[in-house]
């Protein structure tokens, strides 16, 4: 179905129009072919490719489809078929003229794959990989770089993100590894770059992204509530007054080398309209 090229997709134009529509690509091609960088068995440990690939949906020698949602006379959605089935589709969601959306389908007629440019700028941002119509993992890049920074794996039971890899420092090699636990996020960091997790640079994340503080070692548990019924204990003595009261300490914060936090912590998706053409 039209080959995968690498590229830092540079989505060129679009020509729409409703009688013989033609869709014109500039694509700013690098080598190409091959599955994403997720998981690349060629790739040394811990290293990931940060090519954004840029999957073609050709539509030559195919029936081509053309849907205008909100009838303005131009069409905002190209459905591509292969006889009967839909293999791919291109669509236009801020109705700019130019590409935003990509996706493709596989023989059942299930997602399989979708590519979008979340900040208009004419370059896909986000891949998102599905297996049996569920999202499996994605590659974005989240600092608008043009490079894949970030892989995520999902849970196709429940949809939800499972595991997070992070190229902080944009050198190829994963240094960040997020792992997700309820509304809990916990990194591990490699910070003097021997490509493994440093146990003095974890750090965990609550539900609106504040660092959560495990107890020193040693520490005394907290206090339980007594049983009802049980006889209370013996208070203890007051502790003397001072004139002024304590300063409450300084808040736990996350490392500076971490994204915004989102999701739990996670770095958010570029909304659109961040880039100008």
């Amino acid at each position: 179905m039209g080959q995968r090229r690498a590229a830092q997709v540079g989505v060129g134009m679009l020509g729409f129009g409703l009688g013989g529509l033609s869709l014109i690509f500039a694509f700013a091609l690098g080598c190409g072919g091959g599955d994403s960088g997720v998981g690349n068995a060629k790739l040394p440990d811990g290293v990931r490719s940060q090519a954004i690939e840029h999957e073609a949906c050709d539509e030559s020698g195919h029936k081509v489809e053309t849907v205008d949602v909100n009838n303005d006379g131009k069409p905002d959605i190209r459905r591509v078929y292969d006889g009967a089935q839909e293999i791919c589709r291109i669509s236009d969601l801020n109705r700019d003229g130019k590409p935003d959306m990509f996706e493709y389908y596989d023989k059942t007629g299930q997602l399989r794959r979708r590519e979008a440019d979340y900040d208009d700028n004419g370059i896909v941002n986000a891949i998102e990989i599905y297996e049996g119509g569920k999202l499996v993992r994605s590659e974005l890049d989240t600092t608008n770089q043009g490079k894949i920074d970030t892989w995520d794996t999902f849970d196709p039971t429940t949809g939800k993100r499972v595991k997070r890899e992070r190229d902080a420092t944009g050198d190829g090699r994963v240094d960040q590894w997020w792992t997700y636990n309820g509304d809990q996020v916990t990194i591990a960091m490699d910070k003097n770059g021997d490509g493994l997790p440093d146990p003095d640079a974890v750090i965990t994340l609550g539900a609106s992204g504040q660092a959560i503080t495990p107890p020193e070692p040693g520490a005394p548990a907290a206090p339980t509530s007594p049983e009802p019924g049980a006889p209370a204990a013996p208070a203890a003595p007051a502790a003397p007054t001072s004139p002024e009261p304590p300063s409450p300490p300084p808040a736990a914060s996350a490392p500076s080398d971490l994204s915004p936090a989102g999701d739990a912590g996670a770095p958010t998706v570029p909304h659109r309209g961040g880039a100008k053409r």
